[in-house]
């Protein structure tokens, strides 16, 4: 390709060679082609001004393309930084709809214009909007005061684009600290909220219904539709979502408040506990064939939840308590059927006895406060020189080791992970676990951990005690015959042996993956090839694996960690 270049420009003359050069150069922007600029350039400096389709000239495509040398190199050959295209869009218009802050703090450097506006009445702002870059809007109002609300031509702001367009986390990033007018009509008469709903955006629509109230659902355009007569009007998933619920809400007090749907929620934390009760007070009423009322209901149960999520089937999308439910209920049926039915018929056995009353309590006991404890949130931005870093401060640094997290709406290291879920970012991230229904990550990983290592015990002493259990009543039985007995008469301790059976496995097997992570010093997320084919020996991994477990320092250390404290 260089020498493809030295030739043409060796035979350089006349406007049509110009003209194949021009594009030779908008071709080596776009496909971030740095040599071959540099020589397109220096063989003829004037390029670097021309225009082609739609006035539109090389520093106007480097801004879009994202390449900061690039950018750099245009600006470094004179290119205008406010140049015109035809729809009088500056190359910082083009940079704020890239979404990359660095190049748009280059152009400011270098002269360009923060106030330009295109023919729509458009500024940097609505441009970053336009590709959801809640980064650059950050970068304009922390560094140079832009007023988040500005309105355009039509009269919206960035938070009617970003529920145009569907952008979740700039509509977030918008809607806090009182950053927008939720009430801001456009030309049409439209609030964002109608915008939302016009599109099928179930959970913008929420948001803005929670902070509104009901009374925002009776608000008209200037053709006289509110909200719920989008919703009605759209055929799209996110309308058919969103129809029953807004009618509902309509239906109510102005001065009701919008709380969420709290009995759904319930009712999925408590589903599995209340259908497995049900199901042992029926199979316990029949004298025989109760394995049949297990297998009926489990199928049943299976189809019932293979289309659960994380989150639950509403617009707020609060997460999906179910499978916690799940393993609350199993750990609670296990004890009471273990004491209930299982211990008085073992309790001459010593060991059994000290086990049920040390391994029952510490797994109830660990499960709640794991519950309960922080995984580690990062709530502020990182300190450096007694200060908060900004995002001038990274568009200051080459290969910064910080991130900005326009939902939390701050700065962190980058060995933190902001969880959709739990709408938090967190150190030292692992992985959100729907059972806990929380994350694992810096503060609460080692004891994530004891409760993996404590329920598989409490799940092999059950197992063990239903052994016993079985012996005691059938000494000298046939197992044929035993096997009839348990499945006709004794199908509630038999179900939860073959759960906990299948559940120990599971567990297990997550035990040996979080093994063979944490000592090499890295988590599910944080971790690459090179960290995780770290060689280790048997006892150098235990005591690693010993040392984490008690919150230490890992006494062989893996070189290639990103992630300091493992």
């Amino acid at each position: 390709m260089s020498l493809g270049v030295q030739n043409t420009m060796k035979n350089y003359a006349g406007s049509g060679l110009q003209a194949a050069a021009f594009e030779m150069l908008l071709n080596a922007i776009l496909n971030n082609q740095g040599h071959v600029i540099q020589q397109l350039l220096n063989s003829d400096p004037h390029l670097v001004h021309m225009k082609g389709w739609h006035d539109i000239n090389p520093l106007h495509r480097a801004c879009l393309t994202g390449d900061y040398n690039i950018v750099l190199m245009l600006i470094q050959a004179n290119a205008d930084v406010n140049s015109l295209t035809a729809h009088k869009e500056t190359p910082l218009h083009y940079a704020s709809r890239r979404g990359i802050p660095s190049i748009v703090h280059l152009l400011i450097q270098c002269g360009a214009k923060i106030d330009a506006r295109d023919l729509s009445g458009k500024s940097v702002l609505h441009f970053a909007a336009e590709t959801g870059s809640a980064q650059v809007i950050k970068y304009f109002e922390e560094t140079h005061g832009l007023n988040v609300r500005d309105l355009d031509a039509k009269l919206q702001s960035p938070l009617h684009i970003a529920c145009t367009c569907g952008h979740l986390d700039l509509f977030t990033f918008l809607i806090k600290h009182d950053r927008s007018d939720l009430n801001q009509a456009d030309i049409d008469g439209n609030l964002p909220i109608h915008i939302s709903s016009k599109n099928g955006f179930g959970h913008m629509t929420w948001c803005m219904l929670r902070l509104l109230g009901v009374s925002v659902l009776k608000k008209t355009n200037n053709t006289g539709l509110t909200p719920l007569d989008f919703v009605a009007q759209g055929d799209k998933y996110g309308h058919k979502e969103l129809a029953p619920i807004l009618k509902s809400y309509a239906k109510q007090s102005e001065f009701e408040p919008v709380t969420g749907p709290v009995k759904l929620w319930y009712g999925l934390l408590l589903y599995p506990f209340t259908l497995y009760l049900a199901i042992v007070l029926l199979s316990e009423c029949m004298e025989s064939y109760q394995f049949l009322v297990y297998l009926a209901v489990l199928v049943m149960f299976i189809l019932h939840v293979n289309g659960f999520s994380h989150r639950i089937n509403h617009i707020s999308r609060w997460p999906n308590p179910f499978y916690t439910g799940v393993f609350a209920a199993g750990i609670i049926h296990t004890t009471i059927c273990y004491f209930y039915l299982i211990f008085p018929v073992i309790n001459s056995s010593r060991i059994m006895m000290i086990v049920s009353f040390i391994v029952c309590p510490a797994l109830f006991f660990t499960f709640w406060t794991l519950v309960r404890k922080d995984p580690g949130a990062v709530t502020s931005s990182v300190e450096e020189l007694d200060k908060p870093l900004t995002l001038v401060d990274l568009c200051s640094m080459r290969n910064p080791k910080y991130n900005y997290c326009p939902i939390c709406d701050i700065i962190t290291r980058n060995v933190s992970k902001h969880c959709k879920l739990c709408d938090k970012c967190y150190l030292y991230m692992d992985h959100h676990c729907l059972f806990l229904l929380k994350c694992i990550a810096a503060n609460n990983h080692a004891h994530f951990l004891w409760l993996l290592l404590i329920a598989v015990f409490n799940m092999c002493s059950y197992m063990i005690a239903f052994g016993l259990y079985i012996w005691t009543l059938y000494p000298h039985t046939h197992l044929s015959v035993t096997a009839v007995q348990l499945i006709h008469h004794h199908a509630w301790p038999l179900s939860l042996f073959v759960l906990n059976l299948v559940s120990a496995v599971w567990v297990g097997n997550i035990i040996a993956t979080q093994f063979f992570l944490v000592t090499r010093g890295c988590t599910a997320y944080f971790t690459d090839v090179k960290t995780k084919s770290y060689k280790l020996t048997a006892f150098q991994a235990v005591a690693n694996f010993i040392a984490f477990l008690f919150n230490r320092p890992l006494p062989y250390r893996n070189p290639y960690s990103i992630i300091q404290n493992l």
